[in-house]
């Protein structure tokens, strides 16, 4: 007997990548890429993944390259030495790109053409280490448009500030807008060139926010959004708490939830900051098809994992809107501290990650096993 049947992401999503510890001589060493990107950052783990491959690999690409920032670009400037001088050594070609341009998206994409028809697939190694969510997803999105083989490292931070003594000894200053904390004021807001989605039945705005110790970039999108929605949110805000990663860093998920003033009643879920799959499977599964009736906008101030998931979310659900609300300022004195861990998700061809994205949603005619 036929019926028919709705492919869920839950019958696909185990064909994505793992995420896996880097091993230098399986990942890295005898391998020769089209290009290397990375970003320059003021984060202790800005250079740590390039360093540690040009040390102790014989890895090649065949040109590197590494994003700038506008802000805080002279706190930027204290890793910039060391991240050219090992990128120099498996490449004879370092170049930059200003991420914050208005050309940034056309630039990128010039460039990705022309590694696409100079080589069938081209190899391409992605350190999102140091990538604010905005690079991140506008890259990620832009590198999916393309056939070629991606891999995405990164290096987890050991020290998260602010840390449990710091809170413990001035909370407020960690959380007060007028104070510095992680990040201070809201540069704008303003919707994704790259994730502008759509509203065609013109169904209610609602939000799904990803928590982040400053309320004030939240707020700003939720205003943004629907100004009513800060004071009577109902449904309409559903709010995502990152559980870290590291045990030692646990105890922020419930800190998230009091900074933020989440009403009990509100919809929300917690959400690892490091398995991208749990962020992919709770935006579709738990709130996309859990609430049909509204057009959903995302802010995204989680983590970067996070952010990866909500790129694949987006190519799936393209009508999704994304929102981002740049600070103004970045802490680099107390942002992150060192590396714990290096880290490794081999995509491969990305023509067959959208194949398997595409299957979501496909309608199919299956024939029902009869039992005997």
């Amino acid at each position: 007997m036929a019926y028919v049947h709705e492919v869920e992401l839950s019958e696909v999503i185990s064909e994505l990548p793992e995420i896996s510890p880097i091993e230098i001589e399986r990942d890295f060493s005898n391998r020769k890429d089209a290009l290397f990107i990375c970003a320059l950052g003021f984060e202790d783990r800005c250079p740590w993944t390039p360093r540690l491959v040009a040390e102790k690999s014989t890895y090649g690409c065949d040109e590197a390259i590494y994003f700038e920032f506008l802000t805080n670009r002279e706190d930027n400037e204290i890793n910039r030495e060391e991240l050219v001088k090992s990128l120099s050594k498996f490449t004879t070609l370092v170049t930059s790109m200003q991420c914050n341009s208005e050309e940034f998206s056309d630039t990128l994409r010039q460039m990705l053409t022309r590694l696409c028809k100079k080589e069938t697939h081209p190899s391409i190694t992605f350190d999102i280490s140091v990538c604010t969510s905005k690079l991140l997803l506008t890259a990620l999105k832009i590198l999916f448009e393309f056939d070629l083989k991606l891999r995405i490292v990164y290096s987890e931070a050991d020290i998260y500030h602010p840390t449990r003594e710091e809170i413990k000894k001035n909370l407020e200053g960690w959380i007060r807008e007028e104070e510095l904390g992680l990040t201070r004021g809201v540069a704008n807001v303003f919707t994704g060139r790259e994730h502008p989605g759509y509203n065609f039945d013109a169904l209610p705005e609602a939000v799904i926010a990803f928590a982040a110790f400053k309320p004030e970039r939240s707020k700003a999108v939720i205003a943004f959004i629907d100004e009513n929605l800060l004071e009577n949110p109902e449904d309409r805000v559903v709010w995502i708490i990152g559980v870290p990663h590291l045990d030692k860093d646990c105890w922020r998920t419930g800190l998230l939830r009091n900074i933020n003033g989440i009403p009990k009643d509100s919809p929300s879920f917690n959400v690892s900051t490091f398995d991208y799959k749990e962020t992919l499977k709770t935006l579709d599964n738990k709130i996309y098809k859990k609430h049909y009736k509204y057009h959903f906008n995302i802010s995204p101030l989680g983590s970067k994992m996070q952010s990866l998931g909500i790129t694949l979310f987006h190519y799936i659900r393209p009508d999704v809107t994304i929102v981002f609300a740049p600070p103004k300022e970045y802490n680099a004195s107390h942002y992150s501290e060192g590396c714990k861990g290096t880290w490794i998700i081999d995509f491969g061809n990305l023509d067959k990650i959208r194949n398997i994205l595409n299957r979501v949603g496909v309608i199919e005619i299956r024939n029902r096993k009869l039992s005997k």
